[in-house]
């Protein structure tokens, strides 16, 4: 379904990746690990054809989707021609807007199609959302903004989601839930890419890995692989 191939990218005269390749299939759970500033945030970012200044220049590779490249595409074609979305690190809901409104407005390319089924849905995953339909998004908890710029990238019609740290700042708890609806919504046939720095959650949900270290893949393979690998266990799973 995706391929990125050689891909080398990065800011200006700072190239942050370097050369990296790794494929995704459709319905598949894929996770990328590694320490701050290996290059994962850049690749999703890479993916979505985000423009400059948020977006890395591709200086060399290719991003392939569906047989297809990708590099010349635009962002908004990303989501609503290829179906793929992101759900930025830090969230980046509308806070002046209510819960409900941040739902809407993400499903201002589906001009047309009925989307009340999808918002049933959503809720349905995240009550809460539900309860707080009319309340400024601002006001949210942090896991309630999390849910909120999940399903505000559901109501896309996605069909390809990436997460960047979806687990970030949330108590444990909260954690683990997010990560079971993320599970969930993979049984039901969504493809989802997810960077996470918890590691071990990370793969324990995922099917397969790629472990970046310096804009570099140096490891890949079945999260459980990864999961019981000693180099892997000692860099980042504190064992």
């Amino acid at each position: 379904m995706l391929k990125v191939q050689n891909l080398k990218a990065g800011y200006g005269n700072i190239e942050a990746l370097h050369g990296i390749s790794f494929h995704v299939s459709r319905g598949e759970i894929v996770t990328l690990i590694g320490a701050n500033g290996a290059g994962k945030s850049t690749t999703l970012k890479a993916l979505m054809r985000l423009t400059p200044p948020e977006s890395p220049k591709v200086k060399e590779g290719d991003i392939i989707f569906e047989g297809k490249s990708i590099l010349g595409l635009d962002a908004h074609k990303v989501v609503s021609d290829l179906k793929m979305t992101l759900v930025p690190e830090g969230r980046h809901i509308f806070g002046n807007l209510t819960v409900m409104e941040n739902l809407n407005l993400a499903a201002w390319t589906r001009k047309g199609e009925k989307i009340q089924a999808d918002l049933d849905h959503i809720f349905s995953l995240f009550p809460r959302l539900a309860e707080r339909a009319k309340q400024r998004s601002d006001t949210l908890s942090g896991g309630e903004q999390q849910m909120l710029a999940i399903g505000r990238a559901l109501m896309t019609k996605c069909s390809v989601i990436l997460l960047d740290e979806p687990s970030m700042g949330l108590a444990p708890l909260l954690m683990y839930d997010m990560f079971r609806t993320l599970q969930k919504l993979n049984s039901e046939g969504l493809t989802i890419i997810v960077v996470e720095q918890n590691a071990r959650l990370a793969l324990s949900v995922a099917h397969r890995a790629y472990v970046l270290d310096t804009g570099e893949i140096v490891a890949e393979g079945k999260s459980s692989d990864l999961l019981e690998h000693p180099e892997i266990k000692a860099a980042y799973l504190g064992v």
